[in-house]
C-alpha cells in the first residue's frame, strides 16, 4: 500500500447492514451475501481492497449459481461501493476501479 493511498474505514456492522439493505433488502442477500460484507464491519480498506473484499463476497455467495446471477450481483456492485463507502468522492474511485477490474477479467 503505498503512502498516499486513501484508507478507509468501513463502517459498524449495524450502520454496514443499514447501508445494504437500502441498496437491496431481500431476505436471500440478508442471509447469504451480507454476512460475507459484515465480517470486515469497522476495518480498515484501501479503495482496491474495497474492491477485492466485494468481488470475494460476491464469487462466495454465487458459487454454484447461474452466470445471470453474478452478472446481477456486479451490476449492484457499484451501489454497494457506495453504501460501504461514505466519501462520495472515494467511492467513485473505487467504483473506478471496479470498471477497470472487469473491463480485464
Amino acid at each position: 500500500m503505498s503512502e498516499t493511498e486513501t484508507v478507509i474505514t468501513l463502517p459498524n456492522r449495524e450502520e454496514m447492514m443499514e447501508r445494504l439493505l437500502k441498496v437491496n433488502d431481500a431476505s436471500h442477500l440478508q442471509q447469504k451475501f451480507y454476512p460475507h460484507l459484515l465480517k470486515h464491519a469497522g476495518q480498515e480498506r484501501v479503495p482496491h481492497g474495497i474492491v477485492v473484499m466485494l468481488a470475494l463476497a460476491i464469487n462466495d455467495y454465487t458459487t454454484g449459481m447461474p452466470a445471470i446471477m453474478v452478472n446481477s450481483m456486479y451490476m449492484q456492485a457499484p451501489k454497494f461501493i457506495e453504501a460501504l463507502v461514505v466519501d462520495p468522492e472515494i467511492a467513485g474511485k473505487t467504483n473506478t476501479i471496479l470498471k477497470e477490474v472487469l473491463a480485464t477479467a
